[in-house]
């Protein structure tokens, strides 16, 4: 319960940082800003950066991404039947439309969740914090329903769906702190995983292994492009 307290007062300051980086970005009366990594630090050498489709419209702090995760030292055996893929393999050209009312999206606490002393009013602008977050998702690119049904695995760092201290749900995404401390990247570049152990860290590093859904599903962190079931985590080393 600590945590949401905690989580809820993080996000809010990042919203209002991130509102500002927006009405900057859109002053055509000033010179272009620098690039800024998801941190806020300039980008001196760009090499290395890969474009995401949906940051270019000044909906984020930042214009590039890197899928930074640093190289494996060790790969574990893909198992028999398992493609490897990336998050750009997840990437399709078109829109996103998922339309779900507020308090049926996964990950949703309960009243019972907040840490005592919490008014009624802080708890409406946590959700408050948590809907703008979500408005600064780009909602472009759509899903590969090709890709449904097949067993997969890719790496990603994780960040845990509800803020239960028991969460198992999490989402899988390319970019350290997004979802969390940082706007959601595109819908198609988010991953809902059904785990059935309690969920990694948020920021871990992880091997994630299952069945791809081409299924939409609507969190209150982010809107989702696909799922996985019947998961294996491991640690990315």
């Amino acid at each position: 319960m600590v945590a949401i307290a905690v989580r809820g007062l993080v996000v809010a300051l990042i919203a209002v940082v991130v509102v500002g980086a927006t009405i900057y970005v859109h002053d055509q009366n000033e010179a272009p800003p620098p690039l800024v990594d998801a941190d806020g630090n300039v980008i001196e050498d760009t090499t290395g950066f890969t474009e995401v489709p949906g940051f270019f419209d000044g909906s984020a702090p930042h214009e590039l991404v890197r899928y930074d995760l640093p190289e494996a030292t060790v790969t574990p055996p893909l198992a028999e039947g398992v493609e490897a893929i990336t998050f750009p393999d997840l990437w399709a050209p078109g829109d996103f439309k998922l339309d779900v009312p507020p308090e049926a999206r996964l990950g949703t606490p309960t009243k019972d969740t907040f840490e005592d002393g919490m008014t009624d009013e802080d708890i409406a602008n946590f959700f408050l914090d948590m809907s703008d977050m979500r408005e600064m998702q780009p909602r472009v690119g759509r899903v590969r329903d090709e890709l449904d049904g097949k067993r997969v695995r890719l790496a990603g760092y994780a960040s845990p769906v509800g803020f239960e201290l028991d969460e198992r749900q999490f989402l899988l995404v390319p970019e350290l702190g997004a979802c969390v401390h940082v706007p959601p990247p595109p819908p198609n570049q988010v991953i809902y995983v059904d785990y059935q152990q309690l969920a990694p860290e948020v920021g871990d590093p992880v091997w994630v292994t299952g069945t791809l859904r081409a299924t939409p599903v609507a969190t209150i962190l982010a809107d989702v492009g696909y799922r996985l079931e019947d998961v294996t985590v491991e640690p990315y080393r």
